[in-house]
């Protein structure tokens, strides 16, 4: 069989077999060799265990890089799915070199036609990894479609209403699985104030790496506990001020309280001085057009923050003489 390759028509063999080369300093080198992978898995097919090709196009979903997190996993708590497959037929039937969609096994080898035991992968959003990493896969179904076309509308119509949990969804799994209060009190402000996860964190003053709470989900604990700086009901007043402020848009994004948090944690003021001052400020002082202006948004904020708590440290200091 031969296909376009680098603008030459070659066997595909040739295009498989051939080892990949580079170049150092003008001499030609040897690329290494990526380790590969097991192609096959098991599966259960109509109460028969067998071992199959999972085969993928260059159309299917990619499969994760990072699998540390995977690692950490429980398959005794997996929920049971059902694995979708095709059967290959509409894809090797294609006589038309410029229509045909040929297949890969997971280390993107070419499979070529009527090799025994092999089924294109139906991507769905509970099983484009676990196809790969389950033991067995113990419910699977294969579909023959009449072409192509027909598999890529059923894979669409079926991912359509699919989707991942969002990041304030993966902050309240996390604190569910584990009972961490302090992951409780970033889901709870950012579900009742409708803003991000990252917003969140900012006003509960709470520092993690994004993979701590994909490792909670799993019912671990983090090696480092978590810890809030501020109250939540502190937190709560200076988001409350600042939507007086800044208007709610202003509230919900990042650049006021980083703002805020930059004077604070540099010890010039105190966060009592900061939301005295939010209430000073007039409500036209800090516009969304006016920071739509400046090039560092937040360090707008911060210099009008400032005269204004300079302002106010002068009076008290006047009150006090």
């Amino acid at each position: 069989m031969t296909e376009i390759y680098n603008n030459s028509v070659v066997e595909l063999s040739e295009v498989n077999n051939t080892p990949s080369v580079e170049y150092f300093n003008g001499v030609q080198q040897d690329a290494p060799t990526k380790a590969q992978l097991p192609i096959t898995v098991k599966a259960m097919i109509n109460g028969e265990l067998t071992e199959i090709i999972p085969a993928f196009t260059d159309y299917n979903m990619e499969q994760p890089k990072q699998k540390a997190t995977g690692e950490h996993g429980d398959p005794s708590k997996r929920l049971a799915v059902k694995f979708h497959f095709a059967s290959p037929k509409p894809f090797w039937d294609e006589q038309d070199e410029n229509k045909r969609i040929h297949l890969f096994d997971r280390n993107h080898n070419y499979i070529e036609p009527n090799t025994d035991n092999v089924y294109v992968v139906c991507d769905t959003a509970d099983t484009y990894w676990r196809v790969l990493v389950d033991d067995v896969l113990e419910d699977v179904e294969i579909h023959d479609f009449e072409s192509v076309e027909d598999y890529a509308q059923a894979t669409s119509n079926t991912m359509l209403y699919s989707r991942c949990l969002n990041k304030v969804e993966e902050m309240g799994y996390a604190a569910l699985a584990t009972g961490d209060e302090a992951a409780k009190a970033v889901f709870e402000f950012a579900k009742k104030n409708e803003v991000p996860v990252s917003t969140a964190k900012l006003y509960l003053d709470i520092e993690y790496k994004p993979v701590t709470v994909k490792v909670m989900m799993l019912g671990k604990k983090p090696p480092v506990t978590l810890m809030l700086g501020r109250s939540q009901e502190e937190a709560q007043e200076l988001f409350d001020h600042n939507k007086l402020t800044f208007n709610k848009g202003g509230a919900k994004s990042r650049y006021a309280i980083s703002a805020e948090n930059s004077l604070i944690k540099k010890g010039k003021y105190t966060f009592e001085e900061i939301i005295t001052c939010l209430t000073m400020i007039p409500s036209s002082e800090i516009t969304l057009t006016q920071l739509a202006k400046c090039g560092e948004k937040k360090e707008c904020i911060q210099e009008t923050l400032s005269g204004w708590l300079i302002e106010y440290r002068r009076e008290n200091m006047k009150v006090v003489a």
